[in-house]
């Protein structure tokens, strides 16, 4: 493979990985914290308070369990699992940046595009549903960005293109904090989904 320029530690990748993560990471770590509350099993016989307040006056909560088609709540559940795997991602690609090995980098980025290719069905599936189509349409074109930079930082790497790598990963890092504009909202519709599903088990 070609030697690629601006891929050493003191090159303008890494310059701009490290400047960037640091305001990705926290957001996503938060929203999978509250996943991971959200998700804790509850202990048989304990009442469960819905995560939305009602109504003065109102005898149920906002949601009704089967307010989501199935494949919806299971898009929903599985997106908001995947906040917490953002984390690792970056994580990943700022350790492969750090090695200054463009193999590594090649083979990080092809496991990012996977992960971001297969949440983008489930984007898909969110904006097939008047519930949940706005979230969906807000998450479509953030998930294409960073699919369309891993695939220019890969393409690049293949190539020997500096200019291409250091291009897409200006549009990946663009799409990523982006995204984590958007995890608070990924992480309350897997909550909502959770509550559904579990009523829809009782």
């Amino acid at each position: 493979m070609m030697s690629t320029p601006g891929l050493r530690g003191d090159g303008a990748v890494l310059r701009a990985t490290r400047r960037r993560l640091p305001l990705v990471v926290p957001v996503l770590l938060a929203a999978a914290v509250v996943l991971g509350l959200a998700v804790g099993c509850t202990p048989e016989g304990s009442a469960t308070a819905s995560p939305w307040p009602t109504q003065a006056g109102s005898q149920s909560p906002g949601p009704r369990p089967t307010n989501w088609p199935t494949g919806t709540v299971e898009a929903s559940i599985a997106l908001g699992a995947a906040n917490g795997e953002f984390v690792k991602m970056t994580d990943d690609i700022a350790a492969a940046v750090d090695s200054g090995d463009p193999a590594r980098m090649a083979t990080a980025m092809n496991d990012t595009l996977a992960f971001l290719t297969g949440n983008q069905q489930n984007v898909t599936k969110l904006q097939d549903f008047d519930g949940t189509k706005e979230l969906g349409d807000r998450l479509a074109p953030v998930y294409a960005k960073m699919i369309a930079g891993a695939t220019q930082v890969r393409d690049g790497l293949t190539s020997g293109d500096g200019s291409a790598v250091e291009a897409g990963f200006a549009t990946f890092f663009e799409g990523s904090t982006e995204y984590a504009g958007l995890s608070s909202d990924v992480a309350a519709a897997a909550e909502r989904a959770i509550f559904m599903k579990r009523q829809l088990l009782r």
